[in-house]
């Protein structure tokens, strides 16, 4: 009888084992059908962002030497992602500070001049902006700085990022704390 029970006991082994097998090839094959399916999805979307065709014989309306243009809008969006060092305080009383421009922020922005070099680019902005309204310290910043731009070039996309700023004559001011207002702590009616 204990021969037949050890008999079973190894059967009943040699199938999980199998099964274990089965599960492992399911997932495998699952793995490389995900992994199929993303690489078309990127050879999709990589071969859908080139340049629009002309409708001519078979050439295309855009280069790869084609310069996109800095435009108000990409102005806007890349200085969020740009920071000044050594700000100084507009009367010099107090010490300069590091100033990151944050999207949360209200801002005027002026474009004085804009020098494209190929791939290259110099813009000089005056700007004016202050801390967000949830910002610890209230601070207002004015004056003009340039940057400087570069185009980089992606697997599908080419874009222009600020790749430096310089201060040329942007300031700080410390505004004034807001008066706390009156809590209704203590249950008064109004």
């Amino acid at each position: 009888m204990r021969g037949n029970n050890m008999g079973s006991v190894q059967g009943i082994k040699s199938l999980t084992g199998t099964g274990q097998r089965i599960r492992n090839a399911w997932a495998f094959r699952g793995t490389a059908l995900l992994f199929s399916a993303l690489l078309a999805l990127l050879l999709a979307v990589s071969l859908g962002c080139g340049p629009p065709s002309s409708g001519g014989a078979g050439t295309q309306a855009g280069s790869s030497d084609e310069i996109p243009e800095i435009t108000d809008e990409i102005i806007n969006e890349r200085i969020n992602t740009t920071w000044l060092r050594e700000v100084p305080e507009e009367n010099g009383a107090a010490e300069p500070i590091h100033w990151g421009f944050r999207q949360s922020e209200p801002k005027e922005i002026a474009v004085i001049e804009k020098q494209m070099d190929g791939t290259r680019a110099t813009i000089t902005l005056d700007i004016k902006t202050r801390s967000s309204p949830r910002s610890r310290e209230q601070r207002q910043l004015a004056g003009r700085l340039r940057t400087e731009w570069e185009l980089q070039t992606g697997w599908a996309l080419r874009t222009w990022e600020i790749v430096n700023a310089e201060n040329i004559s942007v300031k700080y001011r410390n505004l004034p704390k807001p008066s706390p207002q009156p809590s209704n702590k203590e249950g008064n009616a109004n």
